[in-house]
């Protein structure tokens, strides 16, 4: 049976057709060099839309006008270095706010859909990780909301299922 078989109208997805987030990888360009985000435990990125209220004579209903978009995410991760620290200092010392790309990869091997590459540009931190420290058992952790300024599908899934 094909995939396009498989997922035709009335028929169910698999359980081993979805994807397993622990095959993610996820890789940072900053100022050029290319840092394998290995510490990383979490990532969500998405488009938010700004919509505008439209209302008409003789219309009681409220319509909807999309006007922008706004690129926002949250990264998260094991505190194991001083990076984010050391390019947060500049900015902080009058120079320039880091600005970097992220490119997200997955591929589950299990599943038909193949692989996905998602780049985000002009990703700019919310806020900067310095230090988590608390007295019960645990590790140093971080997290950040950002904000991105162009998205590109590098590499779609193979098969969307649709």
């Amino acid at each position: 049976m094909t995939v396009e078989e498989k997922t035709t109208l009335g028929e169910y997805l698999s359980g081993r057709d979805t994807i397993s987030t622990k095959d993610a990888k996820l890789y940072l360009t900053i100022d050029g060099n290319i840092i394998p985000m290995v510490n990383a435990t979490e990532i969500t990125a998405k488009w938010e839309k700004n919509k505008e209220d439209v209302q008409t004579l003789g219309s009681r209903v409220k319509h909807k006008k999309t006007t922008s978009m706004e690129g926002t995410g949250t990264l998260g991760g094991y505190v194991n270095e001083s990076n984010w620290l050391k390019y947060a200092l500049p900015y902080l010392e009058g120079g320039k706010d880091l600005y970097f790309e992220i490119t997200l990869t997955i591929h589950d091997s299990t599943t038909p859909w193949g692989t996905q590459t998602v780049h985000l540009g002009e990703v700019n931190l919310d806020d900067v990780p310095i230090a988590d420290f608390e007295s019960d058992d645990g590790v140093m952790e971080w997290e950040s909301d950002f904000t991105f300024e162009t998205s590109d599908l590098v590499t779609p899934f193979t098969n969307t299922g649709m």
